[in-house]
């Protein structure tokens, strides 16, 4: 199942390829990994509340993998490292899976994201617009690595997720910077519209997909259904 994702995105290879992306990641373990009976139970029970994982695929990976971090694969896996089961109560776990849902919800329903993004106030860039150095140092997330990767909040401002160190990178170590491309200026304080229609210090601010796939888990929108007419409503 990994192996067909990655023939599809190609995501493991564009780390491997990057020098930071893949220092970042040079002790973590990219597979499949058991858990124990009563995680598993746990895992269960909360998939069968969360309606639009009844067409998705679950992943259990070793706990190392990504940092920990869940995240979605093509077409319609959801990763888990296992120290998420583990660690997470049922809230939390249900949160994280309504979460990553959406994220598959993103790439099912591209067009339609797409222009929920336009109508948030957020215009795509190409790659070819971040100067080469700062595009160096980002960190790559499968959630957003295709196939819109970069976004401008009203017109000219790109968030980055920026390896602070580059002569020891790691998952963690990032700070999101933004990048006015009108002069290639880097700013460690988003647009004060951007704080508006967000929040101070929102989590994960650099991709709409991500700052949307937050709040709307927080609303529990759990549903092909309730999220099509959430995003058909904006």
């Amino acid at each position: 199942m990994l192996d067909s994702a990655e023939t599809k995105d190609g995501y493991r290879m564009a780390c491997m390829n990057s020098l930071l992306n893949a220092a970042a990641r040079e002790k973590q373990k990219y597979s499949p990994f058991f858990l124990e009976n009563s995680d598993v139970e746990k895992l269960y029970a909360n998939i069968f509340k969360v309606p639009m994982l009844s067409s998705m695929d679950v992943v259990v990976l070793h706990p190392s993998a990504e940092n920990g971090y869940p995240h979605t694969r093509p077409d319609s896996i959801i990763c888990l490292p296992s120290s998420v089961v583990k660690q997470s109560d049922d809230d939390a776990l249900i949160n994280t899976l309504i979460h990553e849902a959406i994220h598959i919800h993103q790439r099912r329903y591209q067009n339609i994201w797409f222009t929920a993004c336009k109508k948030e106030g957020w215009t795509p860039i190409t790659e070819s617009t971040i100067p080469e150095d700062f595009l160096f140092r980002c960190r790559l997330n499968p959630d957003t690595f295709s196939p819109q990767r970069f976004w401008a909040w009203e017109t000219y401002n790109v968030p980055l997720p920026l390896f602070f160190r580059e002569d020891y990178p790691t998952m963690d170590g990032i700070q999101i910077k933004w990048l006015d491309i009108r002069n290639n200026t880097l700013f460690s304080e988003p647009p004060s519209s951007f704080e508006l229609r967000y929040g101070k210090n929102p989590s994960q601010p650099e991709h709409p997909y991500e700052l949307l796939a937050v709040e709307y888990a927080a609303k529990k929108l759990d549903s092909d259904e309730l999220l099509l007419r959430k995003l058909e409503s904006l």
